[in-house]
C-alpha cells in the first residue's frame, strides 16, 4: 500500500538500505519531488540516480508505489503534479478511479487540485476536503517548496518522515514508531 517518505530542507537523504527496502516492499513504481524537479519511473536505479542530484538544502516527498488501482506503468507513479503542485498518497482511498488512473490521481485532479486553485493553497476549505476525503490514509502535497502531511507519519531518528514503516521486513534492523 506504498510508502511516503518526506525529507525536509536540511535533511540528508534516506540511507541506501533504506531507500533500497522501501522499493522492496512496494515495486511497482517510483518518484520523487523536491524544490527543483520531480520524476516518476517504474526503473529504480534511475530514481537513484536522479534523487542524487537532490541538495540536503531542498525539502524532497519520495513515493514508491504497491498497485491498488490502475496498471503499473509510468503515468500512475506518483507523485503527481500540476500547477505547480505535487501531491503523493499512501492508502486507499473510497472514490471510484477514472479508467486506468490511480485512486490517487483522481482524487488530485478532481478535487485537490481544483480546491486549492479555486480557495489557495492555506485555505480552511482546502483543509477540509483534505480531512473528508482522506480516511486512514496519507497524504504529501508541495507547492513552491513549502510541503504539509496529511496523517499520521512517523518522525524517525534521521529526520525524515515516513507514512509507515512496513518496508521494515527488508532492513537487517529495525525502524521503530517513535
Amino acid at each position: 500500500m506504498c510508502v511516503i517518505i518526506y525529507k525536509p530542507a536540511g535533511v540528508k537523504m534516506p540511507s541506501i538500505e533504506i531507500l533500497n527496502a522501501a522499493y522492496r516492499a512496494n515495486p511497482h513504481g517510483c518518484g520523487f519531488s523536491s524544490s527543483s524537479k520531480t520524476f516518476k519511473s517504474l526503473d529504480y536505479s534511475k530514481l537513484l540516480r536522479q534523487l542524487s542530484q537532490v541538495a540536503d538544502s531542498e525539502p524532497c516527498i519520495i513515493h514508491f508505489r504497491l498497485a491498488t488501482h490502475g496498471s503499473v506503468k509510468q503515468s500512475n507513479c506518483h507523485p503527481f503534479k500540476r500547477g505547480g503542485i505535487t501531491f503523493a498518497h499512501n492508502g486507499v482511498l473510497g472514490i471510484a478511479p477514472v479508467g486506468d488512473k490511480t485512486d490517487s490521481e483522481t482524487a488530485f485532479i478532481k478535487y485537490i487540485y481544483p480546491a486549492i486553485k479555486r480557495y489557495g493553497w492555506d485555505s480552511c476549505e482546502v483543509d477540509s476536503l483534505i480531512n473528508h476525503l482522506i480516511g486512514f490514509s496519507k497524504f504529501a502535497i508541495m507547492y513552491h517548496g513549502e510541503v504539509k502531511l496529511y496523517g499520521n507519519y512517523l518522525l524517525q531518528p534521521d529526520g525524515c518522515y515516513y507514512s509507515n514503516l512496513r518496508f521494515n521486513a527488508y532492513l537487517p534492523y529495525q525502524y521503530k514508531a517513535v
